[in-house]
Formats: structure tokens, sequence, C-alpha cells
């Protein structure tokens, strides 16, 4: 007979533990049945696995108890972020237990759009999506497969899904970003990668606009580093070029607050003085850049700062190596002259590595050498796609998975409610679930499997297993076991049975390139660890949607529209909050309190005014104004903040759902739909021109430390 233990569930009040009266005791005695003898009541279980609420790898750690995910902490073993963890990453467990998650299948019951479903099962799911494929497919219509995790167990589901398809579409919701980034880079290292920046080492960083400290890129890994470089016999200096001060640039010794897109020239600024006054120690070779154009006596009418700062920043840069410059600035995008400049500003901001003769050096760029995708042994020939209303149009059906982009992407919004069949995969009633016509809801990530390469390290590749840290706690099913199931309905015989036995068969492919002996006994330390890192092997390629430059500038510009500065006196900085990222982790309550760490606003969006421009236009502080750009119109409190300039006004992406649970609906505003340029790439960088107008309605502001006029709390 298995043993019977009790927990005692006690209610802590005040003065210690309450009984209550009335028929309703808070101290209840449970009996615990031991379903195994690994399991002890009471006792704290750590299992490994890996985060993914952003692309930066980090791996966690997390407790659990009585069956039950409690707590998260970062994996010290881990090489990204070394027992450290974000905002983001300890707030994550709420995603599981949350109030708001889809429970089952659903089948769309009412209008589209109109909210209403009816629950089916999964037999019956599955049935009708076969059904339908089957038709497109007989039709020689096209099918398109959106998913945030291209790279992952999902990509390579939708790939085989595809295959039997005779016109599957494979389109990967980062793409855009990726591709804009890797442009950008290519044209500064001639290589299409997109490198690494060793700041732990350098003794003088000046970013252009990389919010290291926050969003940019892994910024876990970026503050350890940044420590690393603040805490070394001799303190590196930090300088910060970017329009508005972010919590990046109040760390910096120094903040240029340069007017927006004027940051590669204070860059060209910088590397003529290096190369006028002979400071740089390497042989500068011809450029595409006409150095003596930007002298600072000339730049400083249009970048707002002056001529000596610029010198005296140049010989502190030339003198102090290793010497570093990362970021790649802000743009008003409204043609298409003005994106291909976007990407030109990337390379003139790195001209300042190639004078500091910095690459492939400590403290300097770390060109990475090819990657490892663990799936490349049975990957396809389909080619990912960006995520665009091109890409988009023209679809039969679309299965749409850990992405939302009628939020996100608003403009992409038309064109995916003219799509005839709209299946979710969404775990929560987001703004795109609500749309579609099945709603298959996936696992959580702490629920399901995966494997797949992270951000490379210095010490080589880093592959990430992400694995059940508790039972599924819903009628959910992982996306790709979901998917392969309706391929073998389809006629295919996938390699796989599900998602765990594709991350065990990936697992082994890695043994071979780290030259295991014994495929059974590294699958076994893989899994305890959570990650592998290694020196790149053979198992290279990817995921990686290809284009060219100028597909992705033709893509941009199409998204641009003209601003006159008469009509459109100010600029738009829109940029990703914080915390809640670009509305994704929205529904995140932990999150949603915690106050921005410049303006202390919670739970709502912002705008922030410079001083003077409050006072031009009678603002105060908390009052409700109205943006308007040539895209379009939101209204949002105010912040006066003093560390922006005159003609900037910034906003934070994050805020605005309509739908997404009870904890981010009907909260502050997009502003994707004022900014559709930032929006597609996911960036900062990309700047609209805007006007503000005072209104004469109350605006709901809530600021940590302050008074609030609304409670938060919202009821179900």
């Amino acid at each position: 007979m298995k043993r019977r233990e009790f927990i005692i569930l006690t209610s802590i009040g005040a003065t210690g533990a309450t009984l209550s009266a009335c028929g309703n005791p808070e101290n209840k005695l449970i009996p615990a049945l031991i379903p195994d003898e690994e399991y002890v009541p009471g006792l704290d279980y750590w299992k490994s696995t890996s985060c993914e609420m952003c692309q930066a790898g980090c791996g966690l750690l997390v407790r659990t108890r009585e069956h039950k995910a409690n707590k998260i902490e970062g994996n010290p073993q881990h090489p990204v972020n070394r027992g450290s963890l974000c905002a983001r990453g300890q707030a994550a467990v709420q995603s599981l237990y949350n109030p708001d998650r889809i429970e089952g299948p659903l089948r769309r019951a009412g209008e589209r759009g109109s909210g209403r479903f009816e629950n089916i099962s999964w037999e019956e799911a599955f049935e009708e999506l076969t059904a339908k494929l089957g038709e497109i497919k007989s039709r020689k219509e096209s099918v398109g497969f959106l998913t945030g995790d291209a790279s992952g167990v999902t990509g390579l589901a939708a790939e085989i899904l595809a295959s039997s398809l005779d016109n599957g579409r494979l389109i990967d919701a980062h793409g855009l970003n990726d591709l804009w980034i890797r442009a950008g880079y290519e044209n500064a290292y001639h290589q299409p990668i997109i490198p690494s920046f060793d700041i732990a080492n350098a003794r003088y960083l000046i970013s252009f606009g990389a919010r290291f400290l926050e969003t940019w890129r892994s910024p876990v890994s970026d503050s350890l580093a940044f420590g690393e470089f603040r805490g070394a016999a001799i303190r590196g200096k930090f300088v910060q070029v970017e329009p508005r001060m972010s919590l990046t640039a109040a760390n910096a010794d120094e903040w240029l607050p340069a007017a927006v897109g004027t940051e590669s020239m204070i860059a060209l600024a910088l590397a003529q003085v290096i190369v006028r006054e002979g400071l740089s120690k390497i042989p500068i070779q011809q450029n595409a850049f006409s150095l003596d154009d930007y002298a600072p006596e000339k730049t400083e009418s249009a970048t707002g700062i002056g001529a000596e700062k610029i010198i005296r920043i140049a010989r502190e840069f030339a003198s102090s190596q290793p010497a570093l410059a990362i970021g790649s600035g802000t743009s008003v995008i409204e043609q298409q002259a003005d994106a291909e400049a976007g990407l030109k500003r990337i390379e003139a901001i790195h001209l300042l590595n190639k004078i500091a003769g910095n690459e492939e050096k400590p403290g300097g760029v770390l060109l990475p050498l090819p990657g490892i995708d663990p799936f490349a042994k049975w990957r396809g020939k389909g080619r990912w796609l960006p995520l665009t209303g091109k890409s988009i149009s023209g679809l039969s059906a679309l299965l749409i998975h850990q992405s939302n982009p009628v939020f996100a992407i608003p403009h992409t919004a038309d064109a995916i409610k003219s799509v005839p069949l709209i299946v979710s995969f969404s775990s929560f009633p987001d703004e795109t679930s609500q749309i579609a016509d099945l709603v298959l809801p996936d696992h959580t990530w702490f629920e399901g499997w995966n494997i797949k390469a992270a951000p490379s390290v210095k010490s080589g590749a880093v592959v990430n297993l992400t694995q059940p840290v508790v039972s599924p706690q819903l009628n959910t099913k992982q996306t790709a076991d979901a998917l392969l199931a309706v391929a073998r309905s389809m006629g295919i015989s996938p390699p796989f049975e599900n998602a765990e036995e594709m991350t065990q068969q990936a697992a082994s492919e890695i043994a071979k390139v780290a030259g295991a002996t014994d495929a059974e006994e590294f699958r076994a330390s893989f899994t305890e660890r959570g990650f592998w890192t290694g020196k790149p092997g053979r198992i290279k390629g990817g995921s990686t949607p290809k284009s060219s430059s100028s597909e992705v500038i033709d893509e941009v510009a199409s998204l641009a529209k003209q601003g006159h500065a008469s009509e459109f006196p100010f600029i738009l900085l829109t940029y990703e909050h914080p915390s809640l990222g670009f509305g994704n982790q929205a529904n995140l309550p932990a999150l949603q309190e915690l106050p921005d760490p410049m303006t202390g606003v919670i739970w709502g969006s912002w705008v922030e005014i410079n001083p003077q421009t409050a006072n031009k236009l009678g603002v105060a502080d908390g009052d409700l104004v109205e943006v308007e750009t040539p895209h379009g119109s939101l209204k949002a409190p105010a912040v006066v903040y003093a560390a922006i300039r005159p003609e900037v006004i910034a906003m934070p992406f994050g805020q605005g759902h309509a739908s997404m649970g009870r904890y981010a609906e009907n909260r502050g505003a997009n502003p994707a739909t004022i900014n559709p340029v930032a929006a597609a790439l996911q960036s900062d960088t990309a700047a609209v021109r805007a006007k503000i107008t005072k209104l004469s309605e109350q605006a709901a502001h809530i600021r940590f430390g302050t008074t609030l006029p609304e409670r938060p709390h919202i009821e179900r």
C-alpha cells in the first residue's frame, strides 16, 4: 500500500493562523495521494528549461511543488544569462495559470469577429481542418503557415505539413526584422550575419540608440557584460547617443541628445576627427563616405551636438582601446530613399569599428561562426517568407501560431481577414484568435517540447532545450503535435510521432556534433542541463528567411507616407516597452504593475513631451492628448519628460489591446496603428512625423508613487 500523507493549508492573517466560523473553515486537512515514490509533498523540485518570452535564449530553472510550477530563476550554468533573469522571465509563470487561457478547441459560432465560439473535441477539430485543407488542395489553392517559432519544432512541423499540399506558404513572424538587421550589418561587415559585440572587454563604448540594458537583443546577457565593463580595473566609459533618454542612457557617463536621424552623422563626424588628426593606428581604406563632408564643425547645427564635444569624444574613443560602437540609430522613413538611407546609417555607425580595428578582437566586434540548426537533417526546401501583406495575400487558409499580427502589425489585418479559413493556435483570446474560424489552443512552453539554437556566445554555439516542467493544465495540445496529426491525416508519414520525439532525435544529431560516444548519455545530460554549448559543427543552416536588401527596402517603403513638417511639426519615437515588449506580454499582471523605470507609469500608455513643448501647447502632466501621424491618430495621457528633445515626442508599444484577457484589454493605446513601419520591423529605429493636441477629456493616468485616479483591478 502506498504511503498516505497530509498537507495542512493555513490562512495566515496579521496575528497568525486564523479560524473562520459560519461553516467556511480557513484551515483544511487535505489528503495527498502519492502517485509514485519520487513525489514527496512539500519538497521543491527544480527542472531546467529555456525561456521563450523573447529571442534572447536564457536558461531557466523552474521550481515545482505538488506538481505546480511556482518560481522561476535563471540557470547559473547557462552561458547566455549565467543565473540572472529579467522581469519578463520572472513573470512568465503567470502565463501558465492565467485565468483567461483558452481551455480547449473552439469553432466559430457567430459572425467573424463577434467572439462567439462553441466547444468542440480535438477529434472534431482535426477532422474539420483536414477536410478543409483537402478541399483547398484539390482546388490547387494556397495555405499559409505563420509562426513565431520558424526555427523550432513548430517550424519543422509546418514544413512537413506544407509538403503534403501543392501550395504551402511558410511565413516567419520575425522575418522582416531579421532581414532588415542582416541587410544593415551586411553593408557594414560585408557578410550576411548578425555580429556579437564584446561589451565586457571594451574600455570605451558608444551606443547609437541601442537600449541594451532594456530590450536590445539579450538585455540580461548585455547587462552582465556591462557590469564587467564597469567593474574592470580600468573602468570603461560609456556614451549613449539618442534623442530621448532611455534607462540605458541614464546609466551612461554622457548622453548626447542627437536629433532624430542624425546619429550616423555624429558617427561620421567622430570618424572624420580621428582620421584628420591621425589618431587611428589602422590604415583607413577607401570607404563609401566622404568624411570631410561630416566634420563636426559642419554637422553641429543638424545634430544639435557641439563640435568641441564631438572632437573630445573622438579623441577619447581613439585613445581608449579597445573601443566599440554599437546600435543603428533612428530614421524618419517617408519614402524609399529613406529606407535605403536607414540601412546606410548602420554602415556609417559601424565605420567606427573599422577605424578602431576591433574586428575579431576582445572588446570588439565578434563575427560569429556558422550557426547550428538541430533540424537541418529534416529541413525541406521551402523558403520562409517575412510577414508582410504580400506574403498573406491570395491565401485560402492561414494557420497562425505564436503571433498576433492583427494587433502587432495592424496594417496586415485586412489581408488576414480576407482569408477564407483562419486557424489560430493561440493560448489566449487575442485580436487574431477572435477572428479565427477554428481555435486550437497551444500548450504554454512550460508544458511542451522544443529545441533550437540560441544566439551564440564567446565560447561558441548554444542549443537550448525547452521541456515540460508540469503536465498540461488544460485541454490543449502542442501545435507541433497538432500539425503532425493533420499531416498524417493528409497522407504524409512524418519521421516523428510528436514534438518530444522531434527534440530527442535532434538531440542525437547534436550529440554527433559534440563527438559524444554515447548518444543516450548525451541526451540525458542535455535534458538535465537544459542546454548544450560547443563549437559549431556540420549541422548548419536553418530556416532563416532569404531575401535581397531591395525586397526589404521595397516592403518598408510601401508602408511609408509623406508627412509635411507644416502639418506634422513633431517627430514621434515609438519604442519597445521595457517589460511588455511589443504587447505579447500585456496579459501578465506582474508586468502591468511593474513601473516604467523612467516615468513610473503602470497599467497604461503615455506620451512623453519635453517641458518646453508642453508649455507651448498648454499641456500639463497627466492631460489627455491626441497624437496624429499620416497613418492615423490615438489618445493617451501626457508625461512631461525633461530628458527628450523639444521637437520629439515618444510613446512605448505594449498596450492598446482590444482582446487578450482581463489584464490587457482596454488599457492605453496601440502606437502600431500610427507607426506601421516600426510595427512591421518590430523595432525602435523607425520614427514618424506627428502633431499633438491637448484634449478636454479626463485622462486615466496611473503612476507609481502617486495618487491613482483609477483602480487597475478588473473583475471577471
